[in-house]
């Protein structure tokens, strides 16, 4: 059962779980505390475990590919190109989008603006080029 509580003016709901890292989260009304508790504990139920999101709710996707371009890239023998690629994409809008908000919506919007301007080829090579596999982004 998850606790709800009024802290500084907001609502807090807090999920703990034995053998699990307490999960808390602030919400300006009750009622949004409440489900995303309940959504919460129903992921734990059906799954067991939940992966820590936490750091994905705070970086940007503008912020993995940099640290991406920065240690990486430069150990590829292609690094020239992949950087030239990896700048162009930090040049749009769908670079201030963090990670778990970052959606496959954001992406087809991305792929349809670039596909005005360049062949589709470059844009398969563009989404080729970002780290999209999850062994990637975990060890960011």
């Amino acid at each position: 059962m998850a606790t709800i509580r009024k802290l500084r003016g907001r609502w807090q709901a807090a999920v703990r779980r034995k053998g699990m890292q307490p999960r808390s989260k602030s919400f300006d009304s009750k009622s949004d505390a409440e489900r995303w508790a309940r959504s919460l504990e129903a992921e734990l139920d059906r799954n067991g475990a939940l992966p820590d999101i936490r750091p994905a709710e705070s970086m940007t996707l503008a912020q993995l590919l940099t640290r991406y371009r920065d240690e990486v890239s430069p150990t590829k023998r292609s690094a020239l190109t992949e950087v030239a690629r990896i700048n162009g994409i930090l040049r749009r809008p769908i670079c201030h989008r963090t990670m778990t908000l970052l959606s496959t919506a954001d992406l087809a919007a991305y792929r349809d603006e670039r596909l005005k301007v360049v062949a589709p080829a470059t844009v398969i090579r563009e989404l080729n080029t970002t780290p999209h596999s999850s062994a990637a982004c975990a060890a960011f």
